[in-house]
């Protein structure tokens, strides 16, 4: 049986087929030449993840490097009292959005340490392909993909997730026989998943002679213009990308707050007058 791999690397189209490779995966052994069926964990890795955790790392770095500004520039300039209106108001804006930088910043760290914990890596199959084996009993080849973000979807979910995205597909009603949808042929993954029979596999197939709508799932996605490219990779594929592309949005999330945070500062203490002036901060001398 095949065992097929989708990539949840950058390329979410690419797929490709995976041969048992000779290394310490499998547990070859050079002597005999024989190998055992290789663990599938060890062909996805946490690339995305890593990154992500890298640029919220140099986000921070940046971040403390800018309120390692702030504070040498407060150190020099806001040991005395200003009255100057443009410099008042300076130093108050330099010194609020200072105190907010550092929590930031901190609370930065803890997230990276609270997702390296917590986030994991679910492996999630499909079989397709099924067949005999040589004692008769129902295998199948298999699409392997990873996901973060959540569970391993049923076919539910990845409906959901590519109509979200694609809403101009769907379609409220399949209409008489499911004729205006797409169809997603579960037959195989169904049977796989309930350990039943080659027999019954077979026989199922036998009866879509008379019966064709037979072990498939109409899904709401109009039929219009045919369905000869729309499979279970389409939706698979379409989940990928929307389960890592919510690393990106975390990324920018983080960016946005800290900037509409810090223009919020501004404006405040643009507009209130009680910081027209600066009055130096208490130390432990005076």
């Amino acid at each position: 049986m095949m065992k097929t791999i989708i990539q949840g690397g950058f390329d979410k189209n690419m797929v490709y087929n995976v041969e048992p490779v000779e290394n310490h995966l499998n547990d070859w052994d050079p002597e005999t030449g024989f190998y055992e069926d290789y663990n599938i964990d060890n062909y996805f890795n946490d690339e995305i993840l890593e990154t992500t955790m890298r640029v919220i790392h140099a986000l921070n770095v940046a971040l403390l490097m800018l309120c390692i500004c702030q504070y040498n520039y407060m150190f020099k300039n806001g040991s005395k009292k200003i009255t100057n209106l443009y410099e008042s108001k300076k130093i108050n804006a330099m010194y609020y959005t200072y105190l907010f930088n550092r929590v930031y910043s901190f609370g930065m760290l803890l997230y990276v340490i609270y997702s390296i914990k917590t986030f994991e890596k679910h492996i999630c199959e499909w079989h397709y392909g099924c067949e005999s084996n040589l004692d008769g009993d129902l295998t199948a080849s298999t699409y392997y993909y990873n996901v973060y973000n959540s569970e391993c979807p049923d076919l539910n979910k990845l409906e959901k997730n590519y109509l979200d995205y694609q809403p101009h597909l769907k379609v409220d009603s399949c209409g008489q026989y499911n004729y205006d949808c797409c169809k997603i042929d579960v037959v195989c993954e169904g049977y796989i998943q309930d350990n039943r029979s080659y027999e019954e596999f077979n026989n199922t197939i036998n009866d879509r002679l008379i019966h064709p709508e037979r072990g498939y799932i109409p899904i709401h996605i109009t039929s219009r213009g045919g369905c000869g490219g729309f499979n279970i990779l389409k939706l698979i594929n379409s989940y990928l990308y929307n389960d890592h592309q919510e690393f990106l949005s975390l990324l920018i999330y983080i960016i946005v707050i800290w900037f509409n945070v810090n223009m919020i500062i501004l404006f405040i203490v643009i507009v209130n007058k009680k910081l027209d002036t600066w009055i130096p901060l208490a130390t432990n001398e005076s």
